[in-house]
């Protein structure tokens, strides 16, 4: 079964997306922030497929930043190039998206729009980019 984690400060938001994926079949781990979400990825990266990162949520260190999971993005893919990431954003922007896949995400989807999220986490995990 793929493992997720969702790495996202707004706990309903995280919430809402775990139950979904759960019922699509996959396993899902939720961290609130960049520090929580690296933390969990250092202890066994290979226990996920696909980390599902939030736009803007607290980044290293705890505090607010914009832009944190392009941060998060970035030291993922340095570090575990093969594994797959996703943007999540409350705000549809083709900069920040296009930013997200120069630093290695493969897919920007804005919150909410849950069953667009889940059709591109199977392509992604199915072998498509």
């Amino acid at each position: 079964m793929p493992k997720i984690l969702i790495v996202d400060d707004e706990a309903a938001v995280a919430r809402s997306m775990q139950k979904t994926l759960m019922r699509a079949g996959y396993e899902v781990e939720t961290a609130p922030g960049c520090d929580e979400g690296w933390q969990t990825l250092q202890a066994n990266p290979k226990n996920f497929d696909l980390a599902l990162l939030d736009l803007n949520m607290p980044g290293f260190g705890g505090s607010p930043a914009v832009d944190a999971g392009l941060d998060l993005l970035e030291r993922i893919h340095e570090t575990w190039p093969e594994m797959a990431v996703m943007i999540l954003s409350a705000y549809d922007d083709p900069a920040r998206a296009s930013e997200a896949a120069r630093r290695g995400a493969r897919g920007f989807n804005v919150k909410g729009r849950e069953q667009h999220v889940l059709e591109q986490i199977q392509t992604i995990l199915g072998g498509g980019r």
